[in-house]
């Protein structure tokens, strides 16, 4: 028995080496990945850091393994690297043996139960293996193996719960195809020819070559379903869907699946749509109350039809509620004159269901092209043959030539429309760059490209699905990992943009013509034509070639809208553009080109929201970025702002949409109130604290300044603490001015650094500020507060430190061009709070001038007024201390005169632990104050005078006075202070 089936497998392996390039949809690529992964294991033994990434990189572009079982192993090696390398050690390092895959699966699957099964296991172990021996080690995977064995009628040999059993026994069957292989006249080289051998014939389909006597054959041996979806009647595939019920009854000329009786996919219907839909002269408002005016007085068929083409248009849509979906489906059908309808269940349930791709802000605004390219295309189909229109319903290569030839193109809405047609063949991939870029990404697995029509596209995406796929039936989505990173790796895709681009360019307005052909630009007169994403530095070399009639300066700042506009500038970017009291909204749609029109000469593709927004009361930071000077604004940083303005248009049902998730706008976070417990901790009373909090909430900026001892730089960091929270201190930073210190150290310079080579040169480098400012305009972190502290503020030089940043501590909405960074507009994001500390015993203080105190709330803390005052007694109190330190502090600060305020010592030098010893606090004075008042009385009083005036022995006595104690009194008191006596 077994022996027949065999003969079956070769027999039907030997069809298909006759009809499939085995070498370029198998081997090939299998021995590229092997290299890759040899190359990959070297990183590892070297414990290079980024063997990992390597890693994922290999075999998450290879196919060849479980998507599920690959996005678990990422989390793994991503989070604890150096477990997996101690795991993949087992087969990466030492002999090359099957065994120890048993050793591999029980290292590795604790990490996850559930998503490594021991088929997943052996699936990576083997990838493992096969980057060091591809020719022996060829990959496996567990379903494809266990139907093969199961129909060539070895099954599992007692191999079912053993991992390397499970690899050898299909190793095992891998040499029994080798060595059959000749009989049938099939050249197999080695183990992984046969592993694609057998692959091929699990899981590929026969082709047109083969006799339908030998593909039904095949088909009932391998057990395939008898109405596979290549054998179920195209009618039938398209009424699977209710989107592909609405095409396929329109193209083929029946009645619409609305109400069942009206046949609207006409030419009469379509043109008569499509002119209403041009008329303009209807007002302004959303599309829909804009459609509604164009469609009064229409004939039934003609809005049935604009029902039928709203619902395709928002069917695939993830990001669009189902509710708004039927909403306004359903508002158009209130239109049909004579008529009372409404959606059929399954119409209204294929809205329901959950969306294909996320159309962003571009399908909502582009409404009413979608639908005009969709009127063209019913217009379009309703004039070409029935042979035609069958190939259409009968084939996706020939719906996609349909589709193609339909006037004014309109990609995004025909991908769309395409993969509604044919789900089980073409991508929801609504944006040709990234088609593009997933097919380039993957194109290995099927051994290239093919070329870079539409349709070799699409075929292209359809089998690497297909590889990727294997033998599950899992959905392949694109935009998730693993397979996104593969194809827009992070580190060059910087997200979504938005811009401004002035319309009034050397005089001429142009408004009018973009907004009317739907196209933003720049005149360009003089460029030359530099590509689209060149460099900075190319396309300075053609504004320099083409400009030199201007002042190089001004050519820089040409160069930088011209370099913003053809690279930094990408399809999905928003873009503005003001007139007047307006400002008028797009989403760019096009890569970058040039025209033959010296007004607009550098042009990209713009879809313009249907309404503007009155450019007056503007929230932050709009106004501000909308003063920035040039042609070309980043306006990047009112991004959640601008894109709040797309999506708030109602083009449903005049209703506004619900919320949709944006970036944070940066704003001036509420702070907490200061609390009856911090005050307690801070020995501070309550009232003093919130008064803090309140400067710092209307302010950002103040500054602690106050005698030596006054706690400072103690309680700029407890507060500052408080307020950022406990979750987020590292929200807080400090930094401590010194005389040496200069804007380089503290906003960004040049500093030496190791280039290519091991040569030194300079980069430019972030300074303190600079980090916590970027780390606080991040989103997700502009909601929440930030605090920069700079100790001893005044031993600076500030205007050096600060340099053009003293303007922006003052105008905190708005933004300054730096200084080493003169084409980049720096803001203090207003989530970021300073807090300074000034010693007023340090003469410099008198070198801050008027600019920086303007900028800063300067706070007191002095020890005999304020927050600080009676700070040592309620500190002594609550550690239930004596009073004695509290007292010496006043006597001394009292024979201080007042004329020296500035000299008071502050209660910090007794609040210390070796301050409750005699001997702790005689170190003190010794140690600590006498050096301090000898450099503030110098010239006036002599050392001896002072140790007379202010040692620690007359000031006790100065106490005890002052608290009116005797002289009996005193003898007990001075026994407090013995040796290990606690003051």
């Amino acid at each position: 028995m077994s022996d027949s089936l065999w003969k079956q497998f070769m027999e039907f392996g030997a069809l298909f080496t006759k009809t499939v390039d085995l070498d370029a949809d198998e081997y090939s690529y299998k021995i590229a990945v092997a290299e890759r992964l040899g190359r990959t294991r070297e990183s590892f033994l070297k414990q290079d850091p980024e063997w990992f990434e390597g890693l994922r990189r290999d075999i998450s572009s290879s196919g060849l393994m479980n998507r599920y079982f690959m996005m678990r192993l990422i989390d793994l090696g991503r989070t604890r690297p150096g477990d997996l390398w101690q795991v993949i050690a087992l087969l990466w390092d030492g002999d090359l043996n099957t065994g120890r895959i048993d050793d591999f699966a029980l290292a590795l699957r604790p990490y996850n139960q559930e998503q490594f099964s021991v088929g997943g296991i052996i699936g990576f172990a083997s990838l493992l293996l096969m980057g060091r021996d591809p020719h022996r080690f060829p990959p496996y995977r567990a379903q494809a193996a266990k139907k093969f064995l199961k129909l060539v009628g070895w099954g599992d040999r007692g191999a079912n719960g053993d991992a390397s059993l499970r690899y050898e026994l299909l190793l095992e069957a891998l040499d029994e195809i080798a060595r059959l292989a000749p009989e049938y006249g099939i050249e197999l080289r080695d183990r992984l020819d046969a592993q694609g051998l057998m692959w091929t014939v699990m899981n590929v389909d026969p082709t047109d070559e083969w006799s339908p006597a030998d593909s039904a054959a095949f088909r009932a041996w391998r057990g395939d379903k008898v109405e596979s979806r290549e054998s179920v009647p195209s009618s039938i595939r398209h009424a699977q869907t209710p989107a592909g019920l609405i095409i396929s009854a329109g193209l083929r000329g029946q009645a619409s699946p609305i109400d069942g009786r009206t046949i609207t996919w006409t030419a009469e219907a379509a043109k008569d749509l499509a002119l209403r839909s041009a008329n303009t002269d209807v007002g302004t408002g959303s599309f829909m109350s804009k459609l509604e005016r164009q469609l009064e007085g229409a004939a039934k068929e003609t809005v049935i039809l604009a029902a039928e083409l709203v619902y395709l248009q928002v069917f695939p849509l993830e990001n669009v509620t189902p509710a708004t979906k039927i909403a306004r489906v359903e508002k158009v059908l209130s239109w049909v004159p004579g008529a009372n309808l409404s959606l059929s269940v399954q119409l209204r349930e294929g809205l329901e269901s959950k969306g294909a791709f996320n159309g962003g802000v571009g399908f909502n605004i582009q409404v009413a092209d979608h639908v005009g390219w969709l009127s063209r295309f019913v217009d379009y189909v309703t004039q070409q043959p029935e042979h035609v229109i069958n190939a259409a319903l009968d084939d996706p290569w020939a719906f996609i030539s349909l589709t193609q030839s339909v006037p004014k193109d309109w990609p995004t809405i025909r991908y769309s429309i395409e993969f509604l047609a044919w789900p089980d063949h073409l991508q929801p991939v609504v944006s040709r760059d990234h088609r593009l870029k997933i097919r380039n990404a993957f194109a290995g697995i099927i051994g290239g490209p093919t070329g870079d029509s539409e349709i070799e596209i699409a075929k292209d995406l359809l089998n690497i699905r297909r590889a990727q796929q294997g033998d599950s039936d899992e959905f392949i989505e694109w935009y998730d990992e693993p397979y996104l990173s593969e194809w827009q790796p992070s580190s060059s895709d910087a997200g979504r943009r938005a811009w401004l681009v002035r319309q009034n360019q050397g005089g001429v307005a142009m408004v009018d013509s973009w907004l009317g052909q739907d196209f933003v630009s720049l005149r360009a007169q003089h460029l030359g034509s530099p590509a689209q994403g060149s460099n900075f530095d190319q396309v300075q070399a053609a504004v320099n070639a083409g400009y030199q009639h201007i002042d190089y300066a001004e050519r820089k700042v040409r160069a930088q809208e011209f370099y913003r506009f053809l690279t930094q500038m990408t399809v999905d970017d928003l873009v503005l553009t003001a007139f007047e009291s307006n400002l008028y909204l797009g989403v760019i749609t096009g890569e970058a080109e040039y025209a033959d029109d010296e007004t607009s000469r550098l042009r990209r593709r713009v879809a313009w929201r249907q309404e503007p927004i009155a450019n007056d009361d503007l929230p932050a930071p709009m106004p501000r970025l909308l003063e920035e000077q040039g042609s070309v604004v980043d306006l990047t940083d009112g991004l959640s702002i601008i894109t709040e303005w797309f999506e708030s248009e109602p083009i449903a049902t005049g209703a506004k949409p619900e919320p949709t998730a944006s970036p944070q706008a940066a704003v001036v976070p509420r702070l907490r109130e200061a609390t009856t417990e911090l005050a307690t901790k801070l020995h501070v009373q309550r009232d003093d604290i919130q008064e803090v909090v309140r400067l710092l909430q209307t302010r950002q900026q103040i500054v602690f300044y106050g005698p030596p001892g006054t706690g400072k730089t103690y309680l700029a960091g407890k507060i500052a603490r408080y307020l950022a929270g406990d979750e987020h201190a590292d929200h807080v930073k400090t930094v401590q001015f010194h005389p040496s210190y200069a804007y380089e150290d503290f906003f960004e310079g040049y500093r030496p650094a190791k280039s290519d080579g091991d040569n030194v040169g300079f980069s430019l480098e972030p300074g303190p500020l600079r980090r916590i400012a970027a780390e606080a305009s991040l989103d997700g972190n502009r909601d929440k507060p930030y605090f920069l502290i700079i100790d001893e503020m005044n031993r600076g030089n500030l205007a050096k430190i600060f340099g053009e940043l003293y303007f922006l501590l003052e105008y905190r909405d708005q933004g300054i061009n730096l200084q080493y960074n003169p084409q980049q507009t720096f803001v203090l994001p207003p989530n970021l709070f300073i807090i300074g500390t000034m010693n007023t015993s340090d003469r410099s203080i008198a070198l801050v001038d008027a600019a920086i105190r303007r900028r800063f709330a300067f706070v007191e803390l002095h020890p005999q007024e304020g927050m600080i005052s009676g700070m040592l007694e309620r500190f002594l109190e609550s550690t239930g201390k004596p009073a004695l330190r509290a007292e010496l502090l006043n006597a001394l600060n009292g024979e201080i005169e007042a004329t020296n305020r500035d000299l008071m010592i502050g209660p910090s030098y007794f609040m210390k632990p070796h301050a409750e010893t005699d001997q702790g606090l005689a170190e003190i004075w010794k140690y600590e104050l006498l050096p301090l008042l000898e450099e503030q009385y110098f010239g006036r009083l002599s050392r001896e005078k002072i140790r007379e005036k202010f040692g620690l022995e007359a000031i006790r006595r100065k106490a005890r006075l002052a608290i009116g104690t005797t002289d009996s009194v005193q003898d007990s008191s001075v026994s407090e202070f013995g040796d290990e006596a606690v003051v």
